[in-house]
């Protein structure tokens, strides 16, 4: 059985008028996977990976992770499953420019009252691996782009969670930096037996996965 199993997907944004933002999408996906999430704007890409990960509800259909159909949990369920099952990386970094690098890290581990001693071994740990533990102490503003990209990477890995979601991680990013960023988290997300999925329209990134699943322009 696959990791992800998605099974006739809809997700209807209810309004003056009715958007369908995703229309039966089927599809699975393994660990170990890099998958490219692509369309043009508007075709739900991100929309796909927020119903993944437990963010939006979708209007219709199953979602089966490891087995366990996540559509039918509560809001309480949900919090959970984002807090332990999901990573997610964003195009604007979304770190807390108040905390410093080692602080950024470990809020997730905080947030699930982890003991402070295994807190220090795991962001020591997912620092070394992506190659900043020079700026544990730094804040992000003064960090490249590409920097507080890894920094990111190593906030979704925190709680070591099966699925890794990054919408547009590159978008903000320099072409030097996109290709070091990208290389890094695809290798990192095999190494750590992840599924990565990358909302993206940036054909650098789709030479680069494993399969690229192309989302269709929905006709509203």
């Amino acid at each position: 059985m696959a990791y992800i199993t998605i099974e006739s997907l809809y997700k209807i944004y209810q309004g003056t008028v009715e958007t369908v933002a995703l229309e039966n999408f089927n599809g699975k996906i393994d660990k170990g996977e890099a998958v490219a999430i692509a369309g043009p704007s508007g075709s739900g890409k991100t929309t796909l990976l927020s119903c993944i990960g437990g963010v939006l509800k979708p209007t219709s259909g199953r979602i089966l992770i490891d087995g366990h159909d996540i559509t039918k949990l509560s809001d309480e369920e949900l919090v959970i499953h984002r807090r332990d099952q999901v990573g997610l990386i964003y195009q604007d970094f979304n770190l807390i420019d108040e905390f410093s690098i080692f602080e950024n890290v470990s809020l997730p581990l905080l947030i699930a009252k982890k003991p402070f001693s295994e807190i220090k071994e795991r962001v020591s740990y997912l620092l070394e691996i992506l190659n900043i533990q020079r700026y544990e102490k730094t804040f992000p503003n003064f960090l490249s782009g590409g920097e507080k990209q890894r920094v990111a990477i190593a906030v979704a890995l925190a709680n070591d969670p099966g699925i890794i979601l990054a919408d547009e991680p590159t978008g903000n990013l320099d072409l030097a930096s996109r290709g070091t960023v990208i290389d890094l988290l695809i290798e990192k997300s095999k190494e750590l037996n992840k599924v990565l999925l990358i909302a993206t329209h940036d054909p650098f990134i789709m030479e680069k996965v494993d399969r690229v699943i192309e989302l269709p322009k929905l006709q509203r």
